[in-house]
């Protein structure tokens, strides 16, 4: 490659990079909400900045008449001699090209860094001109060199090698990114039981970002778990869930966790039906709304019910094997209103779902049990028995309450006896069969 086709090439090529720096550091100075207008700015000052400057360079060079002679000289002597002037008018028109793009790029870049400087105030103001100052002195030397070396048409590249690191670095001064809130602080406030320090944090943080959906959440979390201040959580997740920013996801979280505090603080179960509803309502057809009705299904039905869950009172062994402490424990149970209450509910839902089975069995012991209604607790048992897809085990454990209940409550050690057998008969391994054998042998010697 010869030295000239070298030199039109360098000359082409840092004419297209200075248009596209141009470009770039306008558009990226520009606020985002304006930088749609910024681009139809710069499309329409490229069309007269760039392309008409361009085009009458080339054509006051291409010599279009004998009255009009191409404008530089060398041009001229070519035509005049005869012969391939073409390559003497690509140089003459890419080194119009470098000097046009080059003097484009720096009035483009002054004005978007001037214009990005309006409205700035205080602080960010200060900011910036302290950035307009180190790059100026940063860059003279450099483009003083420029100069020095290509003349004055270098001096549009010499003006845009000060005002690129200015455009550069200004968009981080302009627009300076906003740190995530930290909630470490508020952590360890909470774990040293200081909750009015730890919600001045949280609220500290939010400051920075009103809509942090972690920093909401915790507050909530402190209000309901450490001031046992449920109607404040509950008006804080509602909030979050209210926000515009809120994802369906985010949504989900907020209200299960609503439900779990109104289910194991305040003890209404109905509040935490309510809030777990809000996601199958909002997000209805989604997998997020079928959790939330599965979970809507598990919760009791009454607050009595609940209670009765929350207390874990045993479950009573087969009757021949209590032993008088057993007998006592199991006495001091619910009183005959609140099992008759909780028998209702029990009935209740079994009405909505009549195959669910731990409620079934719920209401067969406790018609065993608290409210001498033997018969009707068989009856229960039986159908749980007879329902399909059964565990092998827990129609054993059944079999052997029947059995019991026959043989204590209703005085019928026959029946119970043949329900015994049965149980031995079906279900031989299980451990409830090896006490079928064992109560079948006391039976005989009694």
């Amino acid at each position: 490659m010869s030295p000239s086709a070298a030199i039109v090439l360098s000359l082409l090529f840092i004419g297209m990079a200075c248009i596209a720096v141009g470009w770039a550091q306008a558009f990226l100075l520009a606020p985002p909400r304006l930088r749609q207008e910024r681009l139809h700015w710069l499309v329409g000052w490229s069309l007269k900045g760039l392309l008409v400057p361009l085009a009458i360079w080339g054509l006051m060079n291409f010599g279009v008449s004998w009255s009009l002679q191409p404008f530089m000289p060398q041009i001229q002597a070519a035509q005049n001699r005869g012969g391939s002037w073409f390559p003497i008018y690509l140089r003459v028109a890419v080194n119009g090209f470098f000097i046009v793009s080059s003097y484009w790029t720096a009035v483009t870049l002054a004005w978007a860094v001037a214009r990005a400087g309006q409205g700035t105030e205080g602080e960010l103001r200060a900011n910036f001109k302290a950035l307009c100052w180190t790059g100026f002195l940063g860059m003279l030397v450099p483009a003083l060199l420029i100069l020095m070396v290509g003349g004055w048409p270098t001096l549009g590249l010499a003006v845009t090698a000060i005002l690129v690191p200015i455009a550069g670095y200004g968009q981080g001064i302009l627009r300076p990114q906003k740190s995530p809130p930290m909630y470490a602080r508020a952590v360890a406030r909470i774990k040293f039981g200081k909750y009015a320090e730890a919600e001045w944090e949280i609220i500290h943080e939010l400051e920075k970002c009103e809509d942090d959906f972690e920093g909401w959440m915790m507050m909530a979390e402190l209000y309901a778990n450490q001031f046992h201040d449920v109607a404040e959580a509950e008006q804080t997740n509602l909030e979050i869930c209210d926000h515009p920013n809120t994802t369906p996801s985010q949504l989900s979280v907020a209200l299960h966790r609503l439900a779990e505090w109104h289910v194991k603080i305040s003890g209404d179960p109905e509040a935490a039906r309510r809030a777990l509803q809000m996601i199958c309502d909002r997000l209805p057809r989604s997998h997020l709304a079928r959790m939330a009705q599965l979970r809507i299904n598990q919760l009791p039905a009454t607050a009595v019910e609940l209670r009765e869950q929350q207390s874990g009172r045993p479950i009573p062994l087969p009757v021949r094997s209590e032993t008088p402490f057993q007998k006592q424990a199991r006495a001091a149970g619910l009183d005959l209103e609140q099992a008759r209450d909780l028998a209702s509910a029990y009935v209740e839902r079994l009405e909505r779902e009549p195959d669910n089975v731990p409620t079934r069995e719920k209401l067969a012991r406790l018609l065993a049990e608290k409210l001498s209604q033997t018969r009707q607790a068989i009856e229960q048992m039986n159908f749980l028995i007879d329902m399909p897809g059964q565990d092998d085990a827990k129609r054993a454990e059944w079999l052997g309450l029947v059995a019991g209940w026959q043989i204590k409550n209703l005085a019928n050690p026959a029946t119970g006896r043949k329900t015994l057998e049965r149980l031995i008969r079906e279900f031989p391994e299980t451990p409830q069969a090896h006490v079928a054998r064992r109560q079948l042998q006391l039976l005989e010697d009694g």
